[in-house]
């Protein structure tokens, strides 16, 4: 996920994040069903990738007596959520580090979960990364991504392909509008170009995803669907 526009732009936006998509009701639900489908249980050992503020890895420390790991490539994400561990005192639960979701530097079979929510669609090459979750899970483990499911690959200059995403960013913009209020707007309005020229964002769909984590040697992989939001998908792998 090192990429300079998309670490640009969440320094940018780190102060904000919270009062924008953290007020966005739709974005929580994610977070739910994304910790809910993990099956996290007390002693299990959870790796966070791309934890931004630390939204997810809240909601883990509230279902279970777990250990979370998060990491996050931008170092003003990292800050807002260090803050939080330490006004909640959950030095002892959690630890927040810098590391890239594409090159992630961790012992085999060092967690009994790995989650990521809107975080990996920043990755470009995604078989990669998906291979090393896979051998720093332990066997059993699982892998839960929460992801947009939409798909932007293609030629930049194919209006089928435009369509389809314009299709996404109405109801996303729409939502956030609603939810987050105009700061929100602004910030997914800003978004959008992104995600048609590829800028930092390379979203594929629930079924794409499925295909990436079988061929990286995930044994079982299932999609479920988040009712409150067509466009959101949470796929689990079990290695």
């Amino acid at each position: 996920m090192k990429n300079h526009v998309t670490t640009r732009w969440f320094g940018d936006w780190a102060n904000e994040y919270d009062a924008t998509l953290g007020k966005v009701r739709r974005h929580h639900q994610l977070l739910d069903l994304a910790a809910r489908l993990s099956g996290v249980t007390d002693g299990d050992r959870v790796l966070d990738v791309g934890c931004g503020t630390g939204l997810l890895s809240l909601k883990f420390l509230k279902r279970a007596d777990c250990r979370v790991t998060a990491v996050d490539n931008s170092p003003d994400m990292r800050r807002l959520f260090q803050a939080k561990i330490d006004a909640l005192g959950l030095r002892d639960r959690v630890r927040c580090a810098r590391q890239d979701a594409a090159k992630l530097r961790f012992g085999k079979s060092s967690f009994d979960i790995i989650a990521a929510t809107v975080a990996l669609h920043h990755v470009e090459n995604k078989r990669p990364m998906l291979k090393t979750m896979r051998s720093i899970l332990k066997p059993g483990g699982r892998l839960v991504i929460g992801e947009v499911d939409v798909d932007t690959t293609g030629d930049h200059a194919d209006p089928k392909r435009l369509a389809r995403i314009l299709d996404f960013l109405k109801d996303e913009i729409v939502e956030a509008l609603k939810e987050g209020g105009v700061p929100a707007f602004s910030r997914m309005y800003d978004n959008g170009k992104k995600h048609i020229l590829n800028l930092g964002e390379y979203c594929v769909s629930a079924g794409q995803w499925r295909a990436l984590c079988l061929r990286a040697g995930f044994r079982r992989v299932t999609i479920h669907d988040l009712r409150a939001f067509r466009w959101f998908k949470v796929v689990v792998a079990v290695r």
